[in-house]
């Protein structure tokens, strides 16, 4: 009797491994298909901030891109991913430097040069 139980439970306990191991493979299918679709549905935008006089790069100048914030590296370039398409406000800030503001219209990747004017 005792063999049986053990057996029974055994065949119980495989069961239910098997089956939390199919519904992980799905998710993992689920997600990667989410994610593939979630990127087609996206654009990227990159670019260059400089001083309009000497062309320099500016390093650490804020972009404001639909209210969030990014930073140009120390060469002045800068990298945003996964925005929707359509319309957005760029804005550009930096010490010493007067802002600039300009409207993109992305429907696919873009790359943008940003000149800005010293005070």
């Amino acid at each position: 009797m005792k063999t049986i139980l053990v057996l029974i439970a055994t065949v119980l306990l495989s069961v239910s491994v098997y089956a939390e191991d199919n519904k992980n493979d799905k998710n993992v299918k689920n997600t990667a298909v989410t994610e593939a679709v979630r990127k087609v549905n996206t654009v990227d935008i990159s670019g260059s901030v400089v001083d309009n006089k000497s062309n320099e790069s500016l390093a650490g100048a804020a972009i404001f891109i639909d209210g969030n914030k990014y930073y140009s590296d120390l060469d002045g370039n800068f990298s945003v991913s996964d925005l929707k398409p359509g319309k957005h406000t760029v804005r550009v800030e930096l010490i010493s430097y007067q802002p600039s503001e300009m409207q993109v219209d992305l429907q696919k990747d873009k790359e943008i040069n940003i000149g800005l004017i010293q005070e």
